[in-house]
């Protein structure tokens, strides 16, 4: 659907990527002038000050928007979209980037970006209403009367849920604080059970299974002209057989934690539904059944969400909910910027042919179970290390929009498990670690690793395995 723009994709510029002094050679050739050394010395000098201004820009990118330092006498906090643009910034003025690259990455952003404003728009109605505190409250009166096991499994099941339906940005955001409170109410001073409880609502959401779901793959899966439903098909069983695996090490992890602890019996008062709850719940869900029936018959799925956002606005001034400027205030400018700003630093990487060389290592695999177990394996390692969403770009360019999804698709399985080997791989791990903290809640990068990797080795090893198998 999207050819003219992919291919756009894979010539941002005219500048080719300079990787040799062997390109000077052949410029010589063509134009009959003579090749000295001191101009292949200058030629070899200037690729590798293109790189290391490539690489320190990625590493500056994602170290501030990691770190989130203040500057400044007044404190001014530098957040992930900034970092994004400052990176940005820095590759224009190395010319590195150029003017065209900008408007390329908003030719092929601009719906994805879009789709996902609206999804952010869709949960701030919902969030107005009081719905998530009330299945939260709901989640807790059943709790108080069930065994521990039981409050971790509707904790865990809600975690992998909720990211599925709306993103698991938006997921983290609602859910962690949510789950804090439950956990502190259900079980006061118990420290591990409370581990337990937000470890769940971090590592439950795995695989994306919809294309909504994470808004990387839907920047992925509109350039590689993926379908929603052609996704959901391979995605949405990998997604439940990953989540499978996860519950069951976690719930093996914690077993002593989740058998020994006894919860606070009081019973719990339910408020009154807010009268716009049911409404919302409802136009929820059928914004989201509309999502593969658009697919089905060939619609863009970005146009449902552009219409159930307006139809929550419509609601939330009906029922008097909240006002525009508060519905507004759930879309994350900061969030949309930096998906924008870490495309085209990434697109500076492939101008100095580090695409090249990850397409290289691809290429050299046989097609099969050990060209995904390679793509995969780098996808989650190079997500824990540098975050999955420039992992998750140069990996798009690295295999194009090719006939076979597969690839692509282990790429997307590997960045969306990769994170959970360290909290700076995605956006979600580092807003976790922030509410965690801001709750006074210290989770140690040691214990952050162990358990990441207890879940994602064999976790990643059953959905490659599955995709292979679909």
């Amino acid at each position: 659907m999207w050819a003219q723009e992919i291919q756009l994709a894979h010539g941002f510029s005219d500048r080719k990527p300079r990787v040799l002094p062997s390109l000077l050679v052949s410029k010589a050739n063509r134009t009959g002038k003579p090749v000295t050394l001191s101009g292949l010395i200058i030629a070899r000098l200037s690729v590798v000050q293109e790189l290391v201004i490539a690489y320190s820009t990625l590493a500056m990118t994602v170290g501030l928007a990691v770190s989130r330092p203040r500057v400044g006498a007044n404190g001014f906090r530098v957040t992930p979209g900034i970092a994004a643009i400052i990176g940005v910034v820095a590759l224009l003025v190395a010319g590195l980037l150029k003017v065209q690259d900008l408007a390329t990455s908003a030719t092929i952003q601009w719906r994805p970006l879009l789709a996902l404003t609206c999804i952010m728009v869709m949960t701030g109605a919902v969030k107005e209403v009081g719905a998530f505190e009330r299945v939260a409250l709901w989640m807790e009166a059943k709790a108080r009367t069930t065994p521990a096991t039981t409050a971790f499994t509707m904790v865990f099941v809600a975690s992998a849920v909720t990211p599925s339906l709306l993103n698991n940005d938006a997921a983290i955001l609602l859910l962690t604080p949510v789950v804090i409170g439950l956990s502190r109410r259900l079980y006061p001073n118990n420290a591990r059970i409370l581990e337990a409880f937000v470890f769940a609502v971090f590592l439950a959401p795995g695989v994306a299974p919809f294309i909504i779901s994470n808004p990387m793959n839907m920047i992925v899966a509109e350039f590689a002209g993926v379908g929603f439903n052609a996704y959901a098909a391979i995605m949405a069983p990998i997604s439940v057989a990953g989540a499978l695996v996860t519950y069951a090490i976690l719930r093996i992890h914690y077993r002593n934690v989740l058998t020994n602890a006894v919860s606070d019996q009081r019973p719990v008062e339910m408020p009154k539904a807010h009268r716009a709850e049911r409404p919302a719940l409802v136009l929820l869900l059928i914004v989201f059944c509309s999502y593969p029936a658009m697919a089905a018959f060939g619609g863009p799925i970005w146009l449902v969400a552009v219409f159930g956002a307006l139809a929550c606005m419509a609601m939330v001034r009906q029922y008097r909910v909240a006002t525009a400027r508060k519905i507004a205030s759930h879309v994350s400018l900061d969030i949309l910027a930096f998906l924008w700003g870490v495309f085209l630093v990434v697109v500076g990487l492939r101008n100095v042919g580090v695409v090249d060389r990850l397409s290289a290592l691809y290429q050299a695999q046989p097609p099969g179970p050990q060209q995904l177990a390679v793509i995969g394996g780098v996808a989650a390692l190079g997500s824990a290390i540098v975050d999955n969403h420039p992992m998750s770009i140069l990996n798009m360019l690295a295999l194009g929009p090719a006939s076979s999804h597969k690839p692509l698709l282990a790429a997307l399985v590997g960045g969306d498990i990769g994170p959970r080997l360290l909290p700076i791989g995605s956006l979600a791990g580092l807003l976790w670690v922030d509410l965690l903290r801001r709750a006074g809640i210290e989770v140690s990068v040691g214990k952050f690793v162990r358990l990441g990797t207890l879940v994602l080795i064999p976790t990643l090893a059953v959905s490659l395995a599955l995709l292979y198998l679909l």
